[in-house]
């Protein structure tokens, strides 16, 4: 797994993790590595809240011949101190219909790890969204930076970047990789 700063960062502590091999989506990486993945992200929490909040994590999960509005078909969750009830108004607000699963390890069980989806993980609680397939490119990106008061098509990750909030992203996670388990685990800038 490898832990990056996203190069287009939407705040300041907007994360990606992505699997090593190519997946298209968690569930998939889910319903291979659920110990590992499980482990990871429970290890990264506490160091997440302690330097920038709450996170909240989300994904566009994509499949095979299914069209997720991804800005990538790789795998990768985002991790950003985000309001994620606003999140949820939002999405709800745009006739998105949802599932609320019992965990983040729930999520590779079918009919996820073939199907397109939009993960969001906010306080413990994990929900699904099924996408309608009328969201635009980077469907997620385009919510939180309406979160954010972000402009439009400012939260495009080709459009802007904060490379402000990227510096000072790395700086303040320079100390988390002596703090994290797993040798294959790397934290690196980049998306």
């Amino acid at each position: 797994m490898t832990l990056l700063a996203d190069m287009s960062p939407l705040v300041l502590g907007h994360l990606l993790l992505l699997p090593s091999n190519h997946h298209l989506s968690f569930a998939q990486v889910l319903s291979r590595h659920q110990d590992e993945v499980c482990g990871l992200v429970d290890d990264f929490m506490p160091l997440y809240r302690e330097t920038f909040g709450e996170p909240l994590i989300l994904e566009h999960g994509s499949s095979a011949g299914q069209e997720s509005h991804a800005c990538i078909t790789h795998a990768h969750l985002h991790f950003l101190p985000v309001d994620g009830d606003a999140v949820d108004d939002l999405l709800i607000g745009d006739g998105l219909f949802h599932r609320d699963l019992d965990s983040l390890g729930e999520l590779a069980l079918a009919p996820w790890p073939s199907s397109a989806y939009f993960l969001r993980v906010y306080r413990e609680k994990v929900r699904v969204y099924l996408p309608t397939g009328a969201q635009k490119r980077q469907y997620l990106r385009s919510i939180v930076g309406a979160v954010l008061a972000i402009e439009d098509p400012e939260w495009d990750y080709a459009v802007v970047m904060r490379k402000r909030d990227l510096r000072e992203t790395l700086r303040m996670v320079d100390y988390w990789p002596g703090k994290l388990r797993g040798d294959d685990l790397e934290l690196s800038c980049g998306e």
